[in-house]
């Protein structure tokens, strides 16, 4: 199969900084200790079973960067949940700091837009998954882990890799599931035989 597909999501680090009060907060830079960036990301090409995985504890920031531009650079399109908005521009940031040249422009299909179509009570990917029942998130103790994760706790950092891992595979159900009403989708392959939307 020539075509090839990747399923990308990721974990993002929260910024740190001095702050004056509990809300309502306009920060300015000199207040900005640390400005967060990419905690992890798992990825897995349409057809294979073995995900990838790349985090910050395992691998370090710029090798989770240069791992990201090869398989942006691989890839025919990029399947994201929010990720014209999020995931790809995050990961573009990453590249451009760890000063590597950018990838191709890879087609991007990006669900969120297709499952805003349905009309749905709500279009959050934990709420998506079980109504359409092709699985449920892994659920957590919430910004704890990512907190436990920054500070070494590597139970917490098992549980997070879990996660991140578990929302490409449902990422992969949901493409499976609302494939045929996405609009605009892009020819993948070198004929019609071997894209699979056509």
């Amino acid at each position: 199969m020539s075509r090839r597909l990747l399923f990308i999501d990721i974990e993002w680090k929260p910024a740190t900084a001095y702050v004056w009060r509990m809300w309502d907060e306009n920060i300015s830079p000199d207040q900005l200790l640390d400005a967060g960036g990419l905690l992890c990301f798992c990825a897995q090409w349409e057809g294979d079973k073995k995900e990838m995985f790349y985090s910050e504890w395992e691998h370090g920031r710029q090798a989770m960067a240069e791992a990201a531009l090869e398989l942006l650079s691989e890839a025919e399109a990029v399947v994201t949940y929010n990720g014209d908005k999020y995931d790809i521009p995050k990961l573009t940031g990453e590249i451009v700091l760890a000063g590597l040249s950018p990838p191709p422009q890879p087609t991007s299909i990006d669900l969120i837009k297709t499952v805003k179509k349905f009309g749905f009570v709500m279009n959050r990917l934990a709420y998506i998954g079980p109504l359409l029942k092709i699985g449920s998130k892994v659920k957590h103790e919430g910004f704890s882990l990512w907190r436990s994760v920054l500070e070494g706790d590597v139970s917490a950092q098992k549980r997070m890799k879990k996660y991140c891992i578990q929302d490409v595979k449902l990422l992969i159900q949901l493409y499976k599931r609302v494939q045929p009403f996405i609009r605009n989708h892009p020819h993948l392959g070198k004929d019609a035989s071997e894209c699979g939307a056509c």
